[in-house]
This record gives structure tokens, C-alpha cells and sequence, in this order.
């Protein structure tokens, strides 16, 4: 693999295990955590080398070693850190799934896989419970560091709804737990529906479409503004029917009416009975 996946810091858990920790020592242990990150996480149980690496003399570092080398487990000439090894493992076998996935072409088969195995790239690291089970001892410090896993097997893919095309032809596709999820997210909004538009629009405009990657994130796009502007699965309310008026609104309202039709000169078969003249000052009937 040419570069590392990110490290996941979980800074709450950090910070409650160094507050015994100067400084001075607190850098120099993440300088171990992150070398031994990049290493594949093992680091050499060796004086000279690990005072490299934390960048102090040898001196300085058999002087604050006792208190950082109970993060770690000592084993076979080499240190290793058991949840940065089970972090690792992680974010790898991730990496290879993508890799292998790309290399299938960006195949339908390949993006389900990857949609039922990984979580989307564009959110961003959480700190979820799940990722390493506690046990009574520090989440940071290190017990024994666990043999690689087992890649587990694929689980069965969500039936797709609809396919997107891509920049490049491919076809991405939104699943049923995909409409489920953004259904949920975006109440206000048809989200079948708005697939299927979305759907037309990239195939009149394929300049604009996106890649397999970034379709997710378009689809996302989309829907906030449609939820934003309302939707279209709001329905107006039904109007209630119209009160009844009394025989004394009734009669006012008639006689409202007809004197309008009078003034602008509209026909009244109806109105029976003397005409008013409004000219100013003048009420005479004639």
C-alpha cells in the first residue's frame, strides 16, 4: 500500500489516560504512536531508536521511559500498541476493499459490495463504541497486541432501487436501505421520485454527471436543497367548508352586493325599488 490510511485520535480516552503525563512526555508518545502507525505497528524495543524517533537523546529517554512503556506491550525484541494495531487492521482492510472494488471497474457488483462492507469516504471519523470493545483496563494502553484478522464474509447486498450514470458510463446504484436512510433524513421530500429526476437530469447533461465516488454526496446535495425548499411531499391542508351566515349577514351581504352592482354599472334584475343618486350632497330620490 503506498500511503497509510488516517489515524483516528480518540481524544476524550487520550486525554483522560496522559494526565499523568508532563508536556514534554505526552509529545513525545504520540511522536511513538504515529511512527509506529506508519511502521505497521511495530516499533523496535531498542534505546537508540526510540530516542530517534521522540527526537530527544538517549539520555532524556531512558529518563521518561518507565512512564510511557506501560502504553505499550513488549514482545519479541518489538513494542506494539493493541488499539492502535486493531485501528490499523481496520482502516486497511477498508482500503483494500476500495482498491478492489475500483479495480472491478466500478462493476454494479463491485459498488454493492462496497455499499453493504464500507462506510461512506466523505463523512467524516466518529467516535463510536463499537470500534474497539472496553474492557476494565485504559482503552489507550496496550494488553497484547492481536494477530491479524480474517477478512469476514461479504453480507448480503440491500436490493437496488435505481441506477445513476456516471462520468466515466458506469452506473452507481441507490439501494433500498439507501432510499430508507435519506427517506428518514429528508421527510419533506418524494425521494423516489427525486432519484428518478435526478436520474434524467445526469442523462441530459452528462458533462455535469459525477463520479461513483461523489454520486452520494450529489444525491445528498440534491435532496437538502429540495428539503430546504419545502419538498414535494407537503399537502395543503384540506379547507374547511364555509360557515353559514345568519338570515341578518345574508341580508347585509345582498344588499352590499347590489349596491356595487349599482355604482359600477353592472345589471341587477333583482333589485327592485327607488335608485340613489350619491352625487356629492345630493340623496334625493328620483
Amino acid at each position: 500500500m503506498s500511503e497509510r490510511p488516517f489515524m483516528q485520535l480518540y481524544v476524550s480516552d487520550f486525554i483522560g489516560d496522559t494526565l499523568h503525563l508532563s508536556t514534554e512526555q505526552i509529545g513525545a508518545y504520540m511522536l511513538l504512536l504515529m511512527a509506529m502507525w506508519n511502521a505497521g505497528g511495530r516499533l523496535p524495543n531498542d534505546d537508540a531508536k526510540l530516542a530517534r524517533v521522540v527526537r530527544m537523546s538517549v539520555k532524556k529517554w531512558k529518563a521518561i521511559e518507565a512512564d510511557l512503556i506501560g502504553f505499550f506491550d513488549v514482545t519479541d525484541g518489538e513494542i506494539c500498541h493493541n488499539r492502535l494495531t486493531k485501528e490499523l487492521q481496520k482502516s486497511e482492510r477498508k482500503s483494500q476493499l476500495r482498491a478492489d472494488a475500483g479495480a472491478k471497474g466500478g462493476s454494479s457488483k463491485a459498488l454493492k459490495d462496497k455499499e453493504a462492507r464500507l462506510a461512506n469516504a466523505s463523512v467524516l471519523p466518529q467516535h463510536s463504541p463499537d470500534t474497539i470493545t472496553r474492557d476494565n483496563t485504559s482503552s489507550l494502553r496496550s494488553d497484547v497486541c492481536p494477530e491479524p484478522e480474517k477478512s469476514a464474509p461479504a453480507t448480503p447486498s440491500s436490493p437496488t432501487v435505481i441506477e445513476l450514470p456516471t462520468v466515466n458510463g458506469d452506473m452507481v446504484p441507490i439501494t433500498e436501505a439507501d432510499l430508507a436512510e435519506w427517506s428518514e433524513a429528508f421527510p419533506a421530500v418524494n425521494v423516489r421520485q427525486q432519484l428518478a429526476a435526478m436520474r434524467s437530469w445526469l442523462n441530459a447533461n452528462p458533462k455535469n454527471r459525477k463520479t461513483s465516488k461523489g454520486m452520494k454526496r450529489f444525491v445528498v446535495s440534491w435532496l437538502t436543497r429540495d428539503q430546504d425548499r419545502g419538498g414535494g411531499r407537503q399537502h395543503p391542508q384540506a379547507q374547511s367548508p364555509p360557515r353559514p351566515q345568519s338570515p341578518s349577514m345574508q341580508r347585509h351581504h345582498d344588499i352590499h352586493a347590489r349596491l356595487k352592482r349599482e355604482l359600477y354599472g353592472e345589471p341587477d334584475d333583482q333589485f327592485a325599488g327607488p335608485t340613489v343618486d350619491i352625487a356629492a350632497g345630493d340623496f334625493r330620490s328620483h
